[in-house]
Protein backbone atom coordinates (compact mmCIF):
# COMPACT_ATOMS: atom_id res chain seq x y z
CA UNK A 1 0.00 0.00 0.00
CA UNK A 2 1.32 3.36 -0.94
CA UNK A 3 1.77 6.45 1.35
CA UNK A 4 -0.81 8.17 -0.76
CA UNK A 5 -3.51 5.77 -0.77
CA UNK A 6 -2.87 5.03 3.22
CA UNK A 7 -3.34 9.15 3.64
CA UNK A 8 -6.61 8.67 2.00
CA UNK A 9 -7.34 5.56 3.89
CA UNK A 10 -6.67 7.73 7.29
CA UNK A 11 -8.63 10.76 6.57
CA UNK A 12 -11.57 8.50 5.48
CA UNK A 13 -11.23 7.05 8.74
CA UNK A 14 -11.22 10.59 10.67
CA UNK A 15 -13.93 11.74 8.77
CA UNK A 16 -15.96 8.51 9.78
CA UNK A 17 -14.87 8.88 13.67
CA UNK A 18 -16.06 13.23 13.10
CA UNK A 19 -19.29 12.60 11.43
CA UNK A 20 -19.67 9.91 14.86
CA UNK A 21 -18.87 12.43 16.97
CA UNK A 22 -21.31 14.87 15.33
CA UNK A 23 -24.04 12.75 15.77
CA UNK A 24 -23.21 11.66 19.17
CA UNK A 25 -23.26 15.59 20.08
CA UNK A 26 -27.01 15.67 17.84
CA UNK A 27 -28.43 13.17 20.27
CA UNK A 28 -27.10 14.60 23.52
CA UNK A 29 -28.48 18.19 21.88
CA UNK A 30 -31.46 16.41 21.35
CA UNK A 31 -31.79 14.65 24.58
CA UNK A 32 -31.36 18.10 26.30
CA UNK A 33 -34.02 19.53 24.18
CA UNK A 34 -36.57 16.65 25.05
CA UNK A 35 -35.99 16.41 28.64
CA UNK A 36 -37.56 19.22 29.51
CA UNK A 37 -40.35 18.67 27.37
CA UNK A 38 -41.29 14.86 28.66
CA UNK A 39 -41.21 16.19 32.67
CA UNK A 40 -43.50 18.80 31.41
CA UNK A 41 -45.90 15.85 29.73
CA UNK A 42 -45.49 14.17 33.12
CA UNK A 43 -46.91 16.97 34.99
CA UNK A 44 -49.63 17.16 32.16
CA UNK A 45 -50.44 13.40 32.52
CA UNK A 46 -50.52 13.94 36.23
CA UNK A 47 -53.02 17.24 36.00
CA UNK A 48 -55.28 15.33 33.90
CA UNK A 49 -55.50 12.40 35.94
CA UNK A 50 -56.47 14.56 38.89
CA UNK A 51 -58.50 16.11 36.96
CA UNK A 52 -60.27 13.17 35.77
CA UNK A 53 -60.84 11.34 39.72
CA UNK A 54 -62.39 14.48 41.22
CA UNK A 55 -64.88 14.97 37.71
CA UNK A 56 -65.68 11.12 38.66
CA UNK A 57 -65.86 11.94 42.27
CA UNK A 58 -68.27 14.89 41.33
CA UNK A 59 -70.38 12.67 38.90
CA UNK A 60 -70.95 10.41 42.02
CA UNK A 61 -72.15 12.68 44.17
CA UNK A 62 -74.97 14.09 41.56
CA UNK A 63 -76.05 10.54 40.63
CA UNK A 64 -77.02 10.03 44.29
CA UNK A 65 -77.83 13.70 45.12
CA UNK A 66 -80.27 12.88 41.45
CA UNK A 67 -81.38 9.64 43.13
CA UNK A 68 -82.42 11.00 46.25
CA UNK A 69 -84.83 13.91 44.41
CA UNK A 70 -85.77 11.44 42.16
CA UNK A 71 -87.28 9.31 45.45
CA UNK A 72 -88.76 12.23 46.76
CA UNK A 73 -90.69 12.68 43.47
CA UNK A 74 -91.69 8.88 42.84
CA UNK A 75 -93.06 9.16 46.94
CA UNK A 76 -94.93 12.47 46.32
CA UNK A 77 -96.33 11.14 42.53
CA UNK A 78 -97.82 7.76 44.57
CA UNK A 79 -98.92 10.02 47.62
CA UNK A 80 -101.19 11.96 45.12
CA UNK A 81 -102.05 9.33 43.00
CA UNK A 82 -103.08 7.34 45.72
CA UNK A 83 -105.30 10.86 46.91
CA UNK A 84 -107.13 10.90 43.85
CA UNK A 85 -107.77 7.39 43.15
CA UNK A 86 -107.74 5.34 46.73
CA UNK A 87 -108.74 1.80 45.04
CA UNK A 88 -105.61 2.37 42.14
CA UNK A 89 -103.16 2.57 45.18
CA UNK A 90 -104.86 -1.18 46.57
Amino acid sequence: MNIEAQIRDLMARIQKLESSADTAKAIATALTIIAPVMAKLADIQAEVRQDLAAHGDEIAGLRRHMNDHLTSIRTEMLDQITALHPKAAK
